[in-house]
């Protein structure tokens, strides 16, 4: 069997553990992947690069979550202000208060949906 396949099967028990608890130890991974302390180590460096998991003294911990990045209409608004900026800068009116308008628009639906995404219907009270 090559290093690889090796590497490969030890990131995969090195993730299961993962799966099933918070916080894994070296010394749990040396345990679960049958590696040395040197390697062990390794391993945790080579999957915490991978982003797959967050290197912490003594161990390791699942990785974050990536953040969230902005939603569609919010790339929309965003680039409706820089054409209405753009065609500013050309002294075209026209198209200054189109893209205005379709950036008001998609700011009211953003609006929408996160006042909608916030309404929670009212709690039953326990008789």
């Amino acid at each position: 069997m090559s290093t690889e396949v090796l590497a490969a099967v030890r990131h995969r028990r090195i993730l299961a553990l993962l799966a099933a608890r918070e916080f894994v130890t070296v010394t749990e991974v040396r345990a679960a992947t049958g590696a040395s302390l040197a390697t062990a180590n390794r391993d945790l460096s080579v999957l915490a690069a991978a982003g797959a998991l967050t290197r912490i003294r003594g161990g390791a911990t699942r990785a974050a979550p990536p953040p969230a990045g902005p939603s569609g209409q919010e790339r929309v608004l965003v680039a409706c202000l820089v054409q209405a900026r753009r065609a500013a800068e050309r002294h075209d009116l026209a198209a200054v208060e189109g893209a205005l308008h379709q950036a008001l628009t998609t700011c009211r639906q953003l609006r929408d949906r996160h006042v909608s995404d916030n309404i929670r219907p009212p709690r039953k009270e326990a008789s």
